[in-house]
């Protein structure tokens, strides 16, 4: 007599044991319970086939599939991205490297040892500078292959590079890259945040501490210190608001000062309510010392503080400026003589003090704008871009213009070391008998 053992998963199970013990099993399905079955989150290839995988029971790694696609949802931020990590893992076939200790890593088709490093830990993707593929130093978006040995240089001082995010392929590099760029930003803005701050106590004669903005959050409606720091930063708080909310009883006295005629390098706002400003480093040498530790030092745009130069003809060391803050860009730099800082007269607020803070030989170039009118004959603009190339400008960007039929506009956005390298190309140009004018646009 037949044994008839019975099991509902997503089949019916029936074994029948035969003459000389011979087993055979049967499965009854409908179309429904066959389709979930193979192409399911409960289809269990492995566990029929008895086989186990890395010494593990079959069973537990039916799952290990679900489990990394809850791990990617966990990464992301909203339902897109999780859906664009998905597809991507999903459709790509895999590859297989190794650790130097042996352990392999499974990747997507395509992927890279950036996605090779966050794969093995956050904390390693973050802090990657470099890899060896097989013993060789190679470039970090080199595409993998199946039994490549990988191994990761790491920088405690590495940030990744937004531009990580369009090299990887899987969603936890890519989700890791983004988080680690928001991060990165926000340390910046509560950087230049605090710098805000100490300048706004100082000038107040109030004492500054991060311990006062604590007991200032429910005035603020923020939720942390470093919320506070990073929306000034962004000038999405205003410091006198934040003064305010420490010292409940501080009044803004602003006082009219006439400078005396031996203070140079004042200006006044057009809609300032009689506000003068003094450029930094305009002073005498005793005053220029203080105003020199509480201007903010800019050094350039791949600094520590999120800082952006005027579109409009830019900054260039040894340039007298001044600081704008915007709400989410930050502090953009005016040359003092720029016009565009008329549309700020009536916002005192967003004024910063800045001073350059510049090493000689620091390697680092700054936008400048040059407007030439030259004679319109060949030959002219290799002249001109002669004499820049023999005084080391980078040419950025060229727009030309005809303005009458024997003379050519043209506009110039070049990088520079300082003034002095601005203003040497300057009267090299104007010396040149192609060219009839040269100015300096600076808004």
């Amino acid at each position: 007599m037949a044994r008839i053992i019975v099991f509902i998963t997503c089949s019916i199970h029936t074994t029948v044991i035969g003459p000389s013990n011979q087993r055979v099993e049967l499965q009854i399905r409908t179309w429904d319970m066959h389709n979930i079955a193979e192409f399911g989150v409960a289809a269990h290839t492995l566990y029929k086939d008895g086989v186990k995988v890395d010494g593990k029971d079959p069973v537990t790694n039916a799952y290990q599939t679900l489990r990394k696609t809850i791990a990617q949802l966990a990464e992301g931020l909203n339902p897109e991205e999780f859906l664009e990590h998905t597809k991507l893992e999903l459709f790509f076939d895999q590859v297989f490297c190794f650790t130097p200790k042996g352990r392999i890593i499974a990747l997507p088709k395509g992927a890279t040892p950036i996605d090779f490093a966050y794969a093995v830990h956050t904390d390693i993707g973050n802090t990657c500078v470099g890899c060896k593929i097989n013993g060789k130093i190679m470039p970090v978006i080199t595409e993998l292959q199946n039994g490549d040995e990988v191994e990761i240089i790491r920088s405690k001082a590495q940030t990744p590079p937004a531009a990580w995010e369009s090299v990887v392929v899987t969603g936890k590099a890519r989700a890791a890259i983004r988080r680690a760029t928001r991060e990165a930003i926000r340390k910046q803005y509560s950087g230049l945040g605090m710098r805000i701050l100490e300048r706004t106590f100082e000038r107040a004669q109030k004492q500054y501490s991060r311990d006062f903005l604590v007991t200032a959050l429910p005035r603020l409606s923020r939720d942390s210190v470093d919320d506070v720091l990073a929306d000034v930063g962004r000038g999405e708080l205003a410091s006198l608001d934040v003064l305010r909310a420490v010292y409940p009883d501080f009044k803004d006295e602003r006082v009219n000062h006439v400078p005396t005629k031996l203070e140079e390098g004042w200006f006044g706002l057009k809609a300032g309510a009689g506000m003068l400003f003094q450029v930094p480093g305009a002073r005498g040498k005793d005053k220029a010392k203080r105003a020199e530790g509480s201007a903010i030092p800019i050094r350039g745009v791949g600094g520590d503080l999120p800082v952006r130069f005027s579109p409009q003809g830019g900054a260039v060391p040894g340039d007298r400026i001044v600081g704008i803050i915007t709400a989410g860009e930050g502090i953009t730099i005016y040359p003092i003589q720029s016009s565009e800082l008329k549309q700020f007269d009536d916002q005192p607020d967003r004024w910063l003090d800045v001073r350059w803070d510049i090493e000689a030989g620091n390697g680092e170039r700054f936008p400048a704008r040059l407007r030439l009118l030259a004679i319109n004959e060949p030959g002219s603009l290799a002249t001109i871009a002669e004499v820049m190339a023999h005084n080391d400008a980078n040419i950025e960007n060229l727009t030309m213009q005809r303005t009458a039929p024997d003379f050519m506009e043209m506009v110039f956005d070049i990088e520079v070391w300082d003034l002095s390298h601005l203003t040497r190309i300057s009267r090299q140009l104007a010396a040149k008998p192609e060219v009839s004018k040269v100015e300096r646009i600076v808004g």
